[in-house]
């Protein structure tokens, strides 16, 4: 699978931090810390990607690390950190049913709210961290 790279925008505000896309307008996550926040913005950032290849939009190319960077411009931002963050492209999102207990759905949704992100980005992120744990064991 290709990979692409994305300038990621992080700020810190008064109690997390927050990343934003600037190729991805509307695209922003959250995180308790910088790890959080690069965590969640993985997983951000691979939800859009994999959204608009299943509706057939054309994915943004890499981008250019000029400073000069399209939708970058650093009088938006408030003591920003620029980050470049990877992300696999070419591959299809299925749409799967998955059965599980309504409190842990419930518990799921409120976190996904509290981060910005989609129940399936969870989900996919607990999938990778899974699968990365049993890759080192």
């Amino acid at each position: 699978m290709p990979t692409r790279h994305y300038l990621g925008i992080a700020e810190p505000l008064p109690d997390n931090w927050s990343i934003s896309f600037p190729v991805f307008p509307g695209t922003v996550t959250t995180g308790r810390d910088f790890a959080e926040l690069l965590a969640n913005a993985s997983d951000a950032l691979a939800s859009v990607v994999g959204a608009m290849e299943h509706d057939g939009e054309p994915v943004p190319e890499s981008f250019d690390a000029s400073p000069h960077a399209p939708g970058y411009n650093p009088s938006d931002y408030k003591d920003p950190r620029v980050v470049v963050l990877s992300v696999e492209t070419g591959s299809r999102s299925i749409r799967i049913n998955v059965t599980m207990d309504e409190g842990l759905v419930a518990r799921l949704d409120s976190l996904a709210g509290k981060a910005h992100a989609s129940r399936s980005a969870l989900l996919a992120r607990g999938a990778r961290m899974v699968l990365a744990a049993e890759a080192t064991e």
